[in-house]
């Protein structure tokens, strides 16, 4: 009875292995890390300090729909615009692009008026998101 189970055991143990392989396309397997990437952007004033946007936005070129990352983490964005750090798009948008991809405008607010401070072309592979083309540091005039 010993046996049984430890056969058993061993079955369901090589089973949940085979079921947790990627699934394969094209008789290629993918394997992806875990890590979930984030784009950012980083943003400067003239004089090398960190410049904080009380408001800015990402939003598709082609269809000027924009990006939402109100799913992403309050704290570390928080943290981040102290630092002139901001998301640009993440793994979890990756349906808004294409492998070639996907122009993206960053947007911020000058008085009244929001204004196109960088054009981002961001593509994708199987598992992640890319920048493709784009400046990943802006200097801003005081």
């Amino acid at each position: 009875m010993r046996s049984f189970f430890y056969t058993l055991k061993s079955g369901l143990l090589i089973l949940g292995l085979f079921s947790a392989l990627p699934s394969c396309k094209n008789d290629k397997a993918i394997i992806c890390t875990q890590e979930y990437k984030m784009l950012t952007v980083t943003i400067k004033n003239s004089n090398g300090d960190p410049v904080y946007l009380w408001w800015y936005s990402v939003s598709k070129k082609s269809t000027g729909e924009g990006l939402d990352f109100s799913h992403e983490d309050p704290y570390q964005d928080s943290i981040n615009r102290t630092q002139g750090i901001y998301t640009i798009f993440t793994d979890g948008l990756m349906d808004m692009t294409t492998r070639e991809g996907m122009e993206f405008d960053f947007l911020m607010m000058n008085g009244s008026m929001p204004v196109v401070i960088g054009t981002y072309l961001i593509g994708k592979d199987d598992c992640h998101c890319l920048l493709l083309a784009g400046k990943t540091e802006i200097v801003l005039n005081n």
